[in-house]
C-alpha cells in the first residue's frame, strides 16, 4: 500500500518497512542529532479542543499523530520520510505542540519522531491515547511510549475506552488504573435489566457473565456497562462483539450453508420480481428501504419492506414487486443503532455507492451492444495455449495519467481508454508496437473519493470492493450505475481486442475508514477487520485497518468479488497490493477458484505489508499451489534494490548507479531469491522483476537524483542534470532495462518508464496534480532512443523464451572479479552487463553473432566486438 491515501493519511503504518503509501526518503536539512534551536514557550492555557503532547528534553522532534484528530493535522501526517506536525514550543524541560481534536475525540494514535522517521523517540510501536476528552495534556519520557499525564513521570491515565464480548459470557474492557469490583461495574441490556455477572478480573480487565451470551444476544443487546474509577468518574460505553466472536458464532456455518441455499446473496431479479439477501448476524432487525430514482437517495424512505432472519445470520426477503423502484439500500439495526447502506454484495450501485441499483449484472442493459457472452483472454487465447507467467510483459497504468496523454483537460474517463485502444488509437499503437501483453490498471474499483471530487487520487482506499468508481465514468442525466459497468466492459474490451490482456490493481487489505466510514462495519460491526490485542483495529495496511481474511465469510467474499471481476468485466489478472496481510492459504483459495475460470490468470502481489500486522503466515513470498496451476507471484524488491537502490530507509544507489551489488545482480538474473526470499517455489516466473512501479521516484527521476549526487529534488529534472547527465541516465536506465528483460522472471514496466517519465522528483504522488502524474505520450518519441531498446529487449526476449523468462539452468558470474560486470550465459546467449564507468574487454569464444537492440528490431550481425562499454550491455549469440 505502498501508497499513502487522502483518506488514510491520518491511520498510516509505522514500521521500519512502509511501502506502498509513503516512500522514505533523506533529507538534507533534517537534524535529528537532538538539538534544536530555541523554542518559545508555551503558554499555560491549552485552547478548548486540542491536546498538547510533550516530550522530554529538547530536540527536532516531529508528531505523527491518526484517529481522532482534525483534518489540518491530518493533512500534515501524509509523508513519515519527510512529515509530521513540528514540536514549536518548550515547556519546562520539554518540548511541546498542542493538536487540535476532531469532534467527538476518543482515541489518538501518536508516535514522536525525527522528521525523517528513522527515529522513534516515543518506543517503537504505536501509542493511543483513550481519553482526550477526559485529559488536555499528556507527557512522554523519551524512549517509552508510556503516556503520562505529570511531568514527573507518576501519573497515568485512569478510564475505560471500550468493552467487547471475547468469549460466549465473557466481555474484555480496554482500561488503565480500574479495580474491577460489583462495586465499579454495572452492566445492562437494551431494556435497562441487568445482566448477572459470576465474576471480575481486574488483571486480565475481564469479567465472566453467569450465563452465555449467544443465544440471547438478537433480543437483549446492545448492552450498556458503566465502569467507575477510585475518583468517582463513570465512563459509560456500549458493548461491542468481537470479530472473532462472530465468526465463531455465525461465520463459520453461514458459508456451508450457503451451498444449500436457493437464494444467492445480494440481489436475485426475475422481471419485475426481485428477491433480496444479506448477512448481518448481530443485527436486531434488517429492512429493505426501496427509491424509484437517485433523487430519493437523499430522503427519508417510507414504508420500509421487513427482512426475516435465519439461524445463520441471513436476512431475506422474497418477490418483492419492484417494477416501480431503481435502487435499493439495507436498513441493519446494529446495537440499537440504525444505518442505512448499499448492499456490499451488490454489483450496480449509484454514483458513490450510496444505493444499490435494481438490475441484473447479466442483463441487456448493463452490457456494451458487442459484448462477448463468453469469458476473454488475449493471452493464451482464452484457455486454448497454455502460457507462462515468464511469456508475460506487464505494464502499469493508471486511468486518469493516461485519459490526458489523449484528451489533454480529461479528469480520467473509461471512454477515454476505449478511444484511444481503437484501431488508429495511439494507445493501441503504442502498446502493440512496445510488444506489451498485459495492462495492469490501478484500483478501478469504487473508491472513497466521491464523484463530484475532481481532485487527483490513485485510488488505494476501497468503498464498495464489488462496483467500478464512478469518476471514471461519462454519466448520463440520471448518473445510472450501469453508466460505469457500460464503459469499463468498453474500455476492457478494446484492451482485448487490440491483443491486450487486462489485470486490475486490487486492494482487499483494507477499506478506506471503519464505523460509518466502512460499508462492511455498518452491515457486520467489526467482523470484516482484524484487531490487536488492545482492541484496536489492526494496522497491517498502514491505513488505519486490515482486512480480516482468515474470516470465513470474508473470505467467501473476497474470492466472489474476484471470480464476479473475472466472469462479468472479463479481467484476465490480479495485482494484490499489500499482499502480505492476506494469508498464503487464503491467497491459495483465490488462485484455485480463478484458475478453475482461466487456466492462464495471472495473480501476483506485493510480498509485504504497510505495517506491523496481525496476520497469520501472511503472503510474504510466492506461494505455490497444485501442480495443475502455476502459483501466486511476488515483487522482487532484492533485485530491484540491487540495480537501481533501495526505495526505503534513505536514499539508495544501486548497480547501474555504480554502487556495484554484484550478488543482487546475479541472483535477480538467474531467477533466485535475494535476502528477503520473495520467491523460494522454484519457478522463474512467480519472481516479477521491475526496477519502476507507480511507488516511489520514476526511474528517470530516481537516477537524475542519483545523477545530481542528491537524495531529493523537486522540479525540472531534464534542465537540472543538462545534455550530458541525460546521457548518463539514458545509459542507465537502458542497462536496467536490459537487466529485467533478459533474466530468468516475470517483467513488469511502469508506463512511461521506456520514455523516461518524470514525475518532477515527486517520490509519492498519489495525489498530486496532473502536471505531476499525466503522460506525455510524445517523449516516446523525443526520447526514441531509449523506447526503441526497451522494445528491441522486448521482441528479443519474447523470440527466445527458453532463454530470457524460463530457463531453469542459467549461469551468471562477476566477469573477471571486476566488480560492477557480469557474464551471464543463458540458452544460445552470452550476455555482458557492464555497469563500471569504463569500457571492458570481453572474451568471445564460442559465440558467432552479436545481437543488437536498439532499433527496436532485434539485428544479428557476425562483427564481435571485443568490448562492451561503459555503462552498457553486450548480447552474443551462438
Amino acid at each position: 500500500m505502498k501508497k499513502l491515501l487522502k483518506n488514510c493519511a491520518m491511520f498510516l503504518a509505522l514500521s521500519a518497512l512502509i511501502f506502498n503509501f509513503v516512500a522514505c526518503k533523506s533529507n538534507d536539512d533534517d537534524d535529528d542529532s537532538g538539538s534544536s534551536p530555541s523554542l518559545p514557550s508555551a503558554s499555560a492555557e491549552i485552547p478548548a479542543g486540542y491536546l498538547r503532547v510533550n516530550m522530554e528534553g529538547s530536540g527536532s522532534y516531529y508528531l505523527w499523530a491518526w484517529k481522532d484528530i482534525d483534518s489540518s493535522e491530518s493533512a500534515k501526517c501524509t509523508s513519515w520520510s519527510d512529515g509530521g506536525i513540528p514540536f514549536d514550543h518548550s515547556n519546562g524541560g520539554f518540548s511541546c505542540v498542542d493538536i487540535k481534536l476532531a469532534d467527538p475525540a476518543s482515541i489518538v494514535g501518536l508516535i514522536v519522531k525525527s522528521r525523517d522517521g528513522n527515529t522513534k523517540y516515543s518506543g517503537e510501536s504505536d501509542v493511543f491515547f483513550y481519553f482526550p476528552k477526559k485529559y488536555n495534556q499528556i507527557y512522554f519520557k523519551k524512549g517509552s511510549g508510556t503516556v503520562y499525564l505529570d511531568s514527573s513521570f507518576t501519573k497515568e491515565p485512569v478510564g475505560t475506552s471500550n468493552a467487547t464480548i471475547t468469549g460466549n459470557n465473557v466481555i474484555t474492557l480496554s482500561c488503565n488504573g480500574i479495580v474491577l469490583s460489583e462495586k465499579t461495574v454495572k452492566l445492562t441490556d437494551k431494556n435497562g435489566s441487568p445482566v448477572s455477572v459470576k465474576s471480575y478480573d481486574s488483571e486480565n480487565k475481564t469479567i465472566t457473565l453467569s450465563a452465555s451470551l449467544k443465544s440471547s444476544y438478537a433480543t437483549s443487546a446492545p448492552y450498556t456497562i458503566e465502569v467507575t474509577d477510585s475518583e468517582g468518574n463513570t465512563d459509560k460505553l456500549s458493548v461491542g462483539v468481537s470479530s472473532s466472536l462472530v465468526e465463531k458464532w455465525f461465520g463459520k456455518n453461514a458459508v456451508s450453508s450457503l451451498a444449500a441455499s436457493d437464494l444467492a446473496l445480494g440481489l436475485t431479479l426475475t422481471g419485475t420480481s426481485a428477491s433480496f439477501k444479506t448477512w448481518a448476524p448481530i443485527a436486531s432487525k434488517v429492512e429493505l428501504l426501496l427509491f424509484a430514482n437517485a433523487s430519493e437517495l437523499s430522503k427519508p424512505s417510507t414504508d420500509p419492506v421487513k427482512m426475516d432472519l435465519d439461524g445463520n445470520g441471513f436476512w431475506t426477503v422474497k418477490n418483492v414487486n419492484v417494477a416501480s423502484y431503481k435502487y435499493y439500500k439495507f436498513r441493519i439495526t446494529n446495537n440499537d443503532v440504525e444505518k442505512d447502506v448499499a448492499d456490499i454484495w451488490s454489483y450496480i450501485a449509484s454514483g458513490d455507492s450510496v444505493a444499490s441499483q435494481i438490475c441484473s449484472i447479466d442483463d441487456a442493459s448493463a452490457k456494451p451492444a458487442d459484448w462477448e457472452e463468453t469469458y476473454v483472454n488475449p493471452f493464451g487465447k482464452s484457455g486454448t495455449e497454455t502460457k507462462s507467467y515468464t511469456d508475460a510483459v506487464i505494464y502499469e497504468m493508471h486511468i486518469r495519467d493516461w485519459s490526458r496523454a489523449f484528451a489533454k483537460s480529461s479528469l480520467g474517463k473509461f471512454d477515454d481508454i476505449t478511444e484511444a485502444l481503437k484501431d488508429t488509437g495511439a494507445f493501441a499503437k503504442h502498446l502493440k508496437d512496445l510488444g506489451i501483453t498485459h495492462v495492469q490498471i490501478l484500483p478501478m474499483f469504487d473508491y472513497a473519493e466521491t464523484n463530484a471530487d475532481s481532485n487527483y487520487n490513485w485510488g488505494y482506499n476501497p468503498y464498495h470492493y464489488n462496483v467500478p468508481e464512478g469518476r471514471y465514468t461519462n454519466y448520463g442525466t440520471e448518473k445510472d450505475g450501469t453508466d460505469s459497468v457500460i464503459q469499463m466492459r468498453k474500455m476492457i474490451k478494446a484492451f482485448h481486442d487490440a491483443g491486450i490482456a487486462v489485470n486490475m490493481d486490487v486492494v482487499y487489505n483494507h477499506t478506506s475508514g471503519v464505523g460509518n466510514g466502512s460499508l462492511y462495519d455498518m452491515t457486520v460491526p467489526e467482523y470484516f477487520y482484524r484487531f490487536d490485542s488492545q482492541g484496536n483495529y489492526a494496522n497491517g495496511s498502514g491505513c488505519g485497518n486490515e482486512i480480516a481474511t482468515d474470516h470465513k465469510m470474508v473470505n467467501y467474499y473476497v474470492v466472489e468479488s474476484l471470480k464476479h471481476w473475472m466472469k462479468d468485466y472479463h479481467i484476465n489478472g490480479f495485482r494484490f497490493d499489500l499482499m502480505g496481510c492476506l494469508e498464503q492459504s487464503t491467497m491459495k483459495d483465490i488462485y484455485n477458484a480463478l484458475y478453475s475460470i482461466d487456466k492462464n490468470v495471472m495473480v501476483y502481489g506485493e510480498p509485504w505489508t504497510g505495517g506491523s500486522s496481525e496476520v497469520e503466515d501472511g503472503a510474504v513470498a510466492a506461494v505455490n499451489t497444485s501442480k495443475d496451476g502455476y502459483g501466486i507471484a511476488a515483487f522482487d524488491d532484492d533485485f530491484r534494490d540491487a540495480i537501481k537502490g533501495k526505495e526505503f530507509g534513505g536514499f539508495g544507489t544501486g548497480q547501474v548507479q555504480g554502487k556495484y551489488a554484484d550478488s543482487g545482480i546475479i541472483a535477480g538474473l538467474c531467477g533466485e531469491p535475494g535476502t528477503n526470499k520473495r520467491n523460494g517455489t522454484g519457478k522463474k516466473g512467480l519472481s516479477l522483476h521491475y526496477v519502476e512501479c507507480h511507488d516511489n521516484y520514476t526511474l528517470f527521476d530516481k537516477l537524475a537524483i542519483s545523477y545530481l549526487g542528491k537524495s531529493s529534488y523537486s522540479g525540472d529534472l531534464f534542465a537540472a542534470i543538462g545534455g550530458a547527465g541525460l546521457n548518463a541516465v539514458k545509459a542507465q536506465n537502458k542497462l536496467a532495462a536490459a537487466y529485467i528483460f533478459l533474466s530468468q522472471g516475470t517483467p513488469f514496466i511502469n508506463g512511461g518508464q521506456e520514455f523516461l517519465r518524470t514525475k518532477q522528483g515527486n517520490e509519492n504522488s498519489y495525489a498530486s496534480s496532473d502536471k505531476i502524474n499525466q503522460i506525455d505520450l510524445g517523449m516516446a518519441e523525443t526520447y526514441s532512443d531509449v523506447y526503441k531498446t526497451y522494445k528491441g529487449l522486448i521482441a528479443l526476449r519474447k523470440a527466445n523464451p527458453q532463454a530470457f523468462g524460463a530457463n531453469d539452468s542459467p549461469v551468471a558470474e562477476t566477469y573477471k572479479g571486476t566488480k560492477g560486470v557480469t557474464k551471464y550465459n543463458t540458452g544460445d546467449f552470452l550476455v555482458y552487463f557492464n555497469a563500471t564507468d569504463a569500457d571492458v574487454s570481453i572474451e568471445t569464444n564460442g559465440y558467432s553473432k552479436a545481437v543488437d537492440v536498439t532499433s527496436g528490431t532485434p539485428t544479428e550481425s557476425t562483427t564481435l566486438p571485443g568490448s562492451v562499454p561503459a555503462k552498457s550491455f553486450l548480447i552474443l549469440k551462438k
